[in-house]
């Protein structure tokens, strides 16, 4: 018993010594952990099989986010659940960190942003982590707010800045090489999620299953698909984890395309267990569904 007290005490106390940290979503909380290490500890709000843009606020998260040092956001309007959480831990001494900032976003809109647009974000599309070059982005601004955290941990949060940017450019050289078949293959998706990844890869985004973000594919929109489908020739449909497949396998149903899950995010899928296995995951899985 005494040795156990003892043990506990120890790690309470080495515990005490971290920056805590609690991030938006799992993609954040992964690439903290690289960079923070022993350092750090780090709690995610979202769940990897969770969309993103609508996050159930639980008094236990404003408890979570009381004690904490950091609050990543993902930014761009995807996670306004976080302001809530925020506001409602009341934790003054509370850094905010958003990790969009240094991001050069894609689809920021020309026009004013209402209603009618369907879920549009004024600030451009937000899921920018889905490009692995944006990964070395979110680790150089992660690393910028955990240096100024825990000063003392400069050394140690720059040299697994440098391990991380060099594991994401080797895997990066390895996926352009490996998935080079997939350059303008055509592909429909259910959400638009998907255009930093399909910029990176060089794949064409054919259409979406919702006639606007955010927004059920009706009758009439479904038939528009199944036009293009057998046009294009469109032999797969990618869809997030945590949408119904009754849409997409109707469509699969009448025309012969190929549904598949992709993982948006970590933990989003099994085996989906790290930032760089988000890519590793869905590049095969989309060379398998397209035969290349």
């Amino acid at each position: 018993m005494q040795r156990i007290c003892i043990g506990l005490i120890l790690f309470l106390t080495i515990a005490s010594g971290r920056v805590r940290v609690v991030t938006a979503t799992t993609d954040l909380k992964d690439i903290t952990e690289a960079i923070g290490g022993d350092r750090v500890t780090v709690t995610s709000i979202a769940r990897g099989n969770q969309d993103p843009h609508y996050v159930e606020v639980l008094p236990s998260y404003m408890l979570k986010v009381k004690k904490a040092d950091l609050y990543l956001m993902v930014g761009m309007e995807l996670d306004l659940w976080s302001d809530r959480i925020i506001d409602g831990s009341r934790n003054r001494k509370l850094r905010i960190v958003d990790c969009s900032k240094d991001i050069e976003r894609l689809e920021v809109p020309t026009r004013k942003v209402d209603a009618s647009l369907g879920d549009i974000h004024r600030f451009g599309n937000p899921h920018y982590w889905l490009d692995p070059v944006n990964g070395k982005v979110l680790a150089r601004t992660i690393t910028e707010a955990l240096v100024e955290a825990d000063p003392e941990g400069r050394a140690v949060f720059e040299a697994n800045l440098a391990e991380f940017e060099r594991q994401v450019d080797e895997r990066l050289a390895h996926w352009l090489e490996e998935y080079a078949s997939l350059k303008d293959r055509k592909i429909m998706f259910y959400h638009n999620s998907w255009p930093y990844f399909t910029r990176r890869f060089g794949l064409e985004t054919v259409q979406f299953l919702e006639p606007k973000p955010g927004v059920p594919p009706s009758p009439a929109h479904l038939n528009r698909l199944l036009d293009i489908v057998q046009k294009d020739t469109i032999l797969v449909v990618g869809m997030e984890s945590y949408f119904s497949d009754q849409t997409p396998r109707f469509l699969a149903d009448r025309t012969g395309a190929k549904v598949i899950k992709l993982a948006q995010s970590v933990e989003a899928l099994p085996g989906v267990d790290s930032y760089l296995d988000v890519f590793d995951y869905n590049l095969h899985a989309l060379a398998e569904a397209l035969g290349d």
